[in-house]
This record gives structure tokens, sequence and C-alpha cells, in this order.
């Protein structure tokens, strides 16, 4: 069963096993024998038990996602692909990427942010860009997510999927207002994360997404 990232202290049990499993996964896929100067293509499709509804109970694709590519090295993968399905096995894949050809149409949402991706604004700025192209959250049950990310080739673009995806709750809902960063990503049962490098960007990074309604 794929591990969940954590933010637990170095000693915590829940950061020795995600460690224990990140070892497993690089021996199991191969990735340190993969050519060094390839972009990647990750694939992890989560299986859950079926008493588990794949889009609700806080099991976030990107946090099953980041720490399995901060292990690889996220300047090597440059696509990253996640699915939560009800089935009794969990599958991973690692390979040289392709460029994809054909997206999903126009971005239902295009954003260029200007200011530090640190910062409480840069949230802020996905939010309120969210919010004038989405009046209301999408009726509830599962979704499919599709970012692209535009960055130079210095950024670390995977330490931006959690924060983006945080400030998406005029999309997918945020049970508390105090709280607008906080959307219900776990009904994201389908993710998909590209980088496109461009080093004209320089600190800026250029954010398109899309997404539509999955039948339960």
């Amino acid at each position: 069963m794929p591990v969940l990232e954590s933010w637990n202290a170095a000693d915590h049990p829940d950061q020795r096993r995600l460690r224990a499993y990140l070892d497993e996964v690089i021996r199991l896929v191969g990735a340190d024998a993969l050519p060094p100067g390839e972009p990647l293509a990750l694939e992890l499709v989560v299986g859950l038990p079926a008493t588990i509804a794949p889009d609700r109970g806080g099991r976030d694709l990107d946090n099953y996602l980041f720490p399995v590519v901060r292990r690889i090295g996220a300047g090597r993968v440059a696509a990253v692909f996640g699915r939560k399905l009800q089935q009794p096995e969990s599958t991973i894949a690692v390979g040289v990427a392709a460029r994809q050809a054909d997206l999903p149409g126009p971005p239902q949402l295009r954003i260029r942010t200007t200011t530090s991706t640190q910062s409480p604004a840069w949230k802020h700025a996905i939010h309120e860009a969210c919010r004038r192209v989405s009046s209301e959250p999408l009726p509830s049950g599962p979704i499919a997510l599709y970012i692209r990310f535009g960055v130079s080739s210095r950024r670390n673009w995977s330490a931006l999927w959690k924060p983006a995806i945080d400030a998406l709750g005029p999309l997918l809902g945020a049970p508390d207002p105090k709280h607008p960063f906080r959307a219900n990503d776990d009904r994201i049962v389908e993710l998909e994360l590209h980088r496109d490098v461009d080093d004209l960007l320089a600190d800026d990074v250029v954010i398109d997404f899309w997404w539509r309604r999955l039948v339960p």
C-alpha cells in the first residue's frame, strides 16, 4: 500500500515507515538505473479497499506522489500521473517521458504568478483567479485534475503542487471559510502534473488547470 507524505519528526514511526517504503519503491522501479539525462514520467495507482471511498477521507493524491518524486529527484521528473481506485493492488511505474502532443483543450484557468511561491500572496493569487472562473464549487463527487506548471529549470516544481491545489477551494470546495486554503482536494481521484521548462520565466510561474467531474 502506498504511503502518504509525513510532516512528523525524522524519528517518528510514520517517517521511518515512509523511508522504508521509498527504499522499496526505488528498488522496484529501478530508478537509479534509468538514464540520468532523460526526463522521467511516473505513474502511481493507489489501490483502496471497496469499503473506502476514493473521493474522501483525506487521502490526497499529491501527498502520495510527492515523496516518491522527491526521492527520485524532482529535477529528473517531467510528468506525474496518479489515480485512486477501489482495487486490491497498487502499482507504480517510472520510465522516460515522452512529450504529450494532445492537450485537453484551452486551459479552464491560467494564471501567471510573479510573487514569491513561499508567500501567502502566491496561494491567494491562485485562489482569486480560481474564484473568478468558478463562482460555486463543483457538485460533490470525484474529480480529475490536470495541471501544467511553466517554470524555469532552476525551480523545484514539485514544491508548487500542494500549495497550488490547496488554493482551489472555489472549485473543489472548502469546508471552513476561515481556512480557504484547506480545499477538499481528497476528492481528486485522477491527477496529472506536467512540467514545461522555460528559463525566460525566471522567477515567474505559469500554471494551467483543466478539470472534469467523474462518474463515481
